[in-house]
């Protein structure tokens, strides 16, 4: 016989994201899972009401039997879903479980006094407390003080939970209740046997074998249309497996990089980059500043057969048309002032690896004309020289401007375009993936907090929600910053609204400087504004203006601003 008469049993430790790995809670479709079982959120109002209702339209003796029913099946469907989960290795584990389930529903927080358990004879006995029943505090609120006990679903729950748990009849009663004017519910359980000449009223009350039955009748059911929808998705189980085998490289990359990805939209952008790492088509990765093409493109050239290959890119707005071009196809000595000595170019230092070019739609048209020669006859000519040099690098370009806009403007040419863009994987704002937003925040603080040694865990509601209604124009890079920013800032554990950055906080951004439509003075004040947000990063600066690096370098030379 196991015995533990401890008033203060050892709690079961469930940390919050262990329950969130439980709960699924799928806000587009409207749909919440608890243990892979729908549930709905309601009020304990609400229930009360419900209660009340059924209690003046039955009469009290109909509706507690009702109860009583309901909360047997309730508890005991709870204790099969655990208990096929959780491979419990005991009895007791299992009712130990149940305890910390309804805490963590929010209906009830009960406290073990005493359990006795004979796994040989089945004999069983159990004290509980419950403490703060919501059930007995809406009995109160609609109908007073009671005479009787009145927590008829809890009951029920603890009876059909314990039956499904220990695998024969157990069945509850109420001895106080918090609506008779005590402290504390208290409840005892048994065995069907211990209950002697009682068992046969609790019997008509429960109906516990028929509902224990249907339950299991319901599981049954359930599990023959598991084992049909298995058997039909094993016929295309041939065609999913390289899918999924994609789908494991990708999530395996994603996981070490720590890269956030859980919207559809985004899972859709790396199954595509997946999909085309293998083989040697060029690729466009076209998005907005901020949003992780670079990633994209490196997760490209890990995935493919080039991965040991060097990964070399180049910013191809940062450089001016004549040093861009050099960078790219090198030079010999001689070629123009300051060469000095024969420079390979990145198109023979990557090798049989993969070239990133960052920004191509920055590329001069002098420069635009001697890439498509390099792509489409695999050869480059260095600057200076006469021969030709054969490449064999695998081209990945990305940008931040519409290329088709530009070649419809005649600054960037068609047939570049149209090689560049064999395959083009556009890669979302971060306010088109919004349900990204809070995983994000949550790994930025995790990060931001260790590098700048502080103690914030979280952030508050109000923030959060603030985080979720702002614009992010620069993406995942300027929420990044403002993460930073707010664990700088936090006076506490818990990032709070008014630690966030201005432009984030406030319900809406503050226009520009009054409001004057001089076309300079809005420009100086833009640039200002990047600056300032990015600490004199140029480069940084320069992406969320969507302009160059050397157009802003000219621009604050204008302006008279330095970084």
């Amino acid at each position: 016989m196991k015995r533990n008469p401890s008033p203060h049993p050892d709690p079961i430790e469930v940390e919050p994201h262990h329950l969130a790995e439980f709960v699924d809670f799928r806000s587009d479709q409207g749909i919440i899972r608890l243990h892979e079982q729908r549930v709905v959120l309601l009020s304990a109002a609400a229930m009360g009401l419900l209660r009340k209702e059924l209690i003046d339209t039955l009469g009290i003796e109909t509706a507690r039997r009702l109860f009583l029913r309901f909360g047997y099946a309730d508890g005991y469907h709870d204790a099969v879903s655990l208990r096929d989960r959780s491979k419990w290795s005991s009895p007791l584990e299992g009712l130990r479980a149940g305890i910390v389930l309804h805490r963590l529903e929010g209906i009830v927080r009960a406290e073990i006094l005493e359990v006795d358990h004979d796994g040989k004879t089945g004999r069983f006995h159990e004290e509980v407390l419950w403490h703060d029943s919501y059930v007995a505090e809406q009995h109160v609120h609609h109908y007073g003080k009671t005479s009787a006990p009145v927590c008829w679903s809890l009951v029920g729950y603890a009876s059909g939970y314990a039956s499904a748990c220990l695998g024969h009849e157990i069945y509850f009663r109420e001895r106080e209740c918090l609506a008779q004017g005590a402290t504390k519910c208290t409840v005892v359980g048994k065995d069907a046997d211990s209950w002697g000449d009682e068992l046969e009223a609790l019997r008509a009350d429960f109906q516990g074998g028929s509902l224990g039955r249907e339950v299991e009748r319901l599981r049954e059911a359930v599990h023959r249309r598991l084992q049909e929808v298995d058997r039909r998705e094993r016929l295309v189980a041939k065609r999913e497996r390289e899918l999924n085998l994609l789908r494991e490289r990708v999530a395996r990359h994603a996981a070490s990089k720590q890269f956030i990805a859980g919207s559809a939209v985004m899972q859709d952008v790396l199954e595509l980059a997946a999909r085309v790492a293998p083989l040697d088509t060029t690729v466009l990765v076209y998005g907005e500043s901020g949003t992780g093409k670079e990633f994209i493109v490196r997760m490209i050239h890990d995935q493919s057969p080039r991965a040991g290959g060097p990964f070399v890119s180049i910013n191809c707005a940062a450089l001016t048309e004549t040093l861009l071009e050099s960078e790219l196809f090198g030079h010999v000595r001689g070629a123009f002032t300051g060469a000095v000595r024969d420079k390979a170019g990145l198109f023979e230092v990557a090798g049989s690896g993969t070239l990133f070019l960052d920004e191509i739609g920055e590329v001069a048209p002098t420069v635009q004309a001697k890439l498509l020669r390099a792509l489409q006859e695999r050869e480059i000519r260095r600057v200076g020289a006469e021969r030709t040099i054969k490449v064999n690098a695998r081209v990945v370009a990305a940008t931040n401007r519409d290329l088709r806009a530009a070649v419809d403007a005649g600054t960037f040419r068609e047939d570049l375009y149209f090689r560049l863009g064999a395959f083009v994987i556009t890669v979302p704002p971060l306010r088109d993936r919004r349900e990204d937003i809070p995983p994000l925040v949550h790994d930025f603080v995790r990060r931001a907090a260790t590098r700048v040694k502080k103690d914030v865990e979280n952030v508050s509601p109000d923030a959060m929600t603030a985080l979720m209604n702002y614009g992010w124009p620069g993406n995942v890079r300027e929420l990044e910053h403002a993460i930073e920013r707010a664990v700088i800032v936090a006076r506490g554990t818990s990032i709070r609204l008014r630690e966030l950055p201005p432009e984030v906080s406030q319900k809406s951004r503050q226009r520009g400087p009054g409001d004057s439509l001089d076309l300079q003075a809005l420009e100086r004040a833009a640039i200002e504004r990047a600056l300032e947000r990015f600490r004199g990063n140029r480069r940084e600066a320069a992406e969320a203006l969507k302009i160059s690096t050397v157009t802003l370098w000219r621009k604050m030379k204008q302006y008279g601003l330095v970084a």
